[in-house]
């Protein structure tokens, strides 16, 4: 079972979907530039050939202009790491809103008639809101959905003014309404094939593959930035024990319940794994071999502190061992901390069980 998320209209994005969310948005920031900068071409052409100066075309260039400018700036802002949480609700704005200018252009120097009624330029609209799914979050869809809709709305009145039918034009709304939903639809069905190819399906925490891919992008960024990273190795004290005398279902229930009370004991940063069988891992960014250290004892205690109730009308108490490595102290790769925090994790239970072994 993976931990579900709350649903609903404004539902939370899934930690372990930011990085392909990420992904997405600079899929999009790459591709907003290529076409704004297309789309700059229509004014730039209407300057070069019109004679007298066309005035309009002129402001729809110096806007256009500072359209490609706040692109890029997004496509910088798409590549930091962490990413920048808001970036997808103001980069949709900026999708809806040039779509909006773009529209407003037509009116000025065509016809109020072409601004409504041109499918090209209203397809746009369907193009910012459907590439929201891209970000792996229903929220930016809504969020455009909702923008696409208001703006469409003011342009309508701009243009009733200049006496267009308006007969019709409702058509419009419900087309990015079902626009909106095919997003969200898309997201949703990308989050639930995305989670169960990087979750266990018992415990709902990152499988090992997916933890040691993101393992390796957290090192690169140690490197980067000369931050320490700790990794912990956690294997639960004679689990076979448990196995044995309330048989493997209540085994399960024991897996279930550390790694609920690993997932409350971590950071929003801090990546939380099974790692297989019994064992779990942790990796903690930013963080020192010291306070690595003093952090996983708080977390062995907690998950051993209370007894574990289990269905079949018992109570297990269970303990738990572990072992840390640190980068760069320890190594600068995934396959060498991995290592080291297995081989202190092997002498913790060689000295007794119940307790953490860490460097020196």
């Amino acid at each position: 079972m993976f931990p579900e998320a709350r649903r609903g209209l404004w539902p939370p994005v899934d930690p372990a979907l930011v990085d392909a969310g990420r992904e997405g948005e600079l899929a999009v920031a790459r591709t907003r530039i290529a076409v704004v900068a297309l789309l700059a071409l229509n004014p730039a052409v209407a300057l070069l050939v019109q004679r007298p100066l066309n005035s309009a075309a002129a402001l729809a260039l110096v806007v256009e202009i500072l359209f490609v400018a706040l692109a890029i700036l997004v496509l910088q802002l798409a590549g930091r790491h962490p990413p920048v949480a808001w970036l997808g609700f103001a980069s949709a704005a900026l999708d809806v809103s040039f779509v909006s200018f773009y529209h407003a252009t037509v009116f000025i120097n065509a016809f109020p008639q072409l601004a409504l009624t041109s499918r090209v330029a209203f397809a746009l609209y369907l193009l910012a809101i459907l590439a929201t799914s891209l970000r792996n979050d229903g929220r930016v869809a809504t969020f455009a959905g909702a923008l696409a809709a208001l703006e469409w709305v003011t342009l309508v009145h701009v243009f009733a003014d200049s006496g267009v039918d308006m007969m019709g034009e409702l058509e419009e709304l419900v087309i990015i309404a079902a626009a909106t939903m095919l997003a969200r639809i898309i997201v949703s069905r990308a989050r639930g094939l995305r989670l169960s190819s990087i979750r266990d399906n018992l415990t709902g925490l990152l499988n090992r593959a997916h933890f040691e891919e993101r393992l390796a992008m957290e090192l690169m960024r140690s490197s980067r930035t000369h931050r320490p990273l700790a990794l912990a190795i956690i294997d639960v004290d004679q689990f076979k024990r448990v196995n044995d005398t309330a048989g493997h279902l209540s085994g399960d229930e024991v897996l279930r319940e550390v790694a609920a009370r690993l997932t409350k004991t971590v950071r929003r940063t801090d990546l939380c794994a099974r790692f297989g069988g019994d064992e779990f891992a942790l990796a903690f960014t930013d963080t020192s071999i010291a306070d690595a250290a003093a952090r996983l004892e708080e977390i062995r205690r907690t998950v051993s502190s209370t007894p574990i109730p289990l269905r079949v009308h018992a109570v297990v108490t269970i303990t738990c061992s572990a072992g840390i490595a640190v980068a760069p102290l320890d190594g600068s790769d995934s396959t060498t901390l991995i290592s080291i925090a297995d081989s202190r994790l092997l002498a913790a239970k060689n000295a007794g069980r119940d307790r953490l072994m860490v460097a020196g």
